[in-house]
């Protein structure tokens, strides 16, 4: 999630909230006399107070002095019944438990140092989202959406300590990108990855990042695992399979680690349910699902392997399809040299109704098929194309499928 702001400077600086509380602008001799009135009531005070000091010197006491070390309690309380107030015990907060699992506060201390803070600065915003560190040489995991439309990045560490990145390659069809940091520091602390498959719902886990920007890093949230198989739709019409907790996640959290009580990361916060009157509700991309792609981004730049049918499209709404009197689909916009879709006789503007028999009104049910196929494959693709006279035609065509 990304959280924008028209501001480019993204620190907490206690000046630019000091105002100027009690100053008022002088007005001519009034507020001069006023001057001179506090003046002469200084002097006043000054006086009497250097009477009551010598004053007390000359009767041999002295005045009582603040204890450096106050006690918690103890006589300071003396209208209530007798409490014993104590300081907390060492290693009151232990970092395993009983059974050898991290506990929060474990957790905290072994991955904090691997999250990190991403600055996206775009033409006309900037958004600040998470990311996790993969590797000591800098290469940093965080989401696609985070790094949308940024021109300038950077990474800042959990020491606060920028640094300029640039993107390896990024996939918008599971929201993960690959940064690489330029000139890191030696000591980067990379992230122990765990086994997405193994988890159980029920299983405690822990979000780091940063809700709402920089201004918050490093928050730590608790929660548990509401579910290990989660289909949801993306806001670019994709269809993910994530894991679902219910550890607060806010916009800033995007690209950060859901980690188990190992201390290892199981997820990459992606993406939380907005809607009026929802809570606790939240999604992550298993890290299982995540390394593939993200090894594919590190050698190639983008993701291989993955069938295409080679062209772009936009979506056909309802509203549009009534009011035209046109079927909902996909609407070809173009279509690439090396597509078999072209040279089976489609062309721009044609409106794709089914693939295999399924109906297609969206661009994640399109993804969704395509994902069960593999380059070289064949699908029938139902085409719907517009008439002058306004009367359209459906036909078929079978295409073979392109890679990556």
């Amino acid at each position: 999630m990304r959280n924008r702001s028209n501001d480019s400077n993204y620190h907490w600086d206690y000046q630019d909230y000091r105002g100027n509380y009690g100053q008022s602008p002088a007005r001519g001799r009034k507020s001069g006399g006023l001057k001179y009135f506090l003046i002469a009531m200084g002097v006043v005070i000054l006086l009497v107070g250097a009477l009551c000091v010598g004053a007390s010197v000359w009767g041999g006491n002295t005045t009582p002095q603040p204890d450096p070390n106050p006690s918690i309690g103890g006589d300071q309380l003396e209208h209530l019944p007798e409490i014993d107030q104590q300081n907390k015990p060492e290693d009151n907060v232990p970092d395993t438990t009983e059974d050898g699992l991290l506990t929060p506060a474990g957790i905290y201390k072994k991955c904090a140092p691997s999250v990190v803070g991403i600055i996206t600065y775009g033409s006309s915003s900037t958004a600040q989202g998470s990311g996790i560190i993969l590797s000591a040489e800098g290469y940093i995991i965080t989401n696609a959406h985070v790094v949308s439309g940024g021109e300038k990045f950077e990474v800042v560490l959990q020491n606060g300590d920028n640094y300029t990145a640039s993107v390896i390659g990024a996939d918008n069809q599971s929201d993960l990108a690959l940064l690489k940091m330029q000139n890191p520091p030696e000591g980067l602390v990379a992230a122990t990855f765990g086994n997405s498959d193994e988890l159980e719902v029920g299983e405690m886990v822990v979000a780091i990042g940063n809700p709402g920007g920089l201004a918050l890093a490093s928050t730590q949230t608790v929660g548990y695992i509401s579910a290990v198989q989660r289909t949801i739709t993306t806001e670019l019409g994709y269809t993910m399979v994530c894991i679902q907790a219910d550890a607060a996640i806010n916009p800033g959290n995007s690209g950060g680690p859901l980690i188990n009580t190992y201390g290892q990361v199981v997820g990459i916060t992606s993406s939380k349910l907005v809607e009026e009157g929802y809570e606790g509700i939240g999604f992550s991309i298993p890290i299982n699902t995540a390394l593939p792609i993200l090894d594919d981004l590190m050698q190639h730049g983008r993701v291989t392997g993955r069938a295409q049918l080679g062209i772009t499209v936009v979506e056909v709404s309802s509203n549009e399809a009534n009011y035209y009197g046109i079927p909902a689909g996909l609407r070809i916009m173009s279509i690439n040299e090396d597509s078999d879709v072209g040279r089976q006789g489609a062309e721009v503007g044609d409106i794709i109704t089914s693939i295999d028999g399924w109906a297609i009104t969206t661009r994640g049910d399109c993804s969704d098929i395509l994902a069960q196929h593999k380059p070289g494959d064949t699908v029938e693709i139902s085409l719907y194309r517009a008439s002058r006279t306004g009367r359209g035609q459906t036909f078929t065509i079978t295409v073979t499928l392109l890679g990556s």
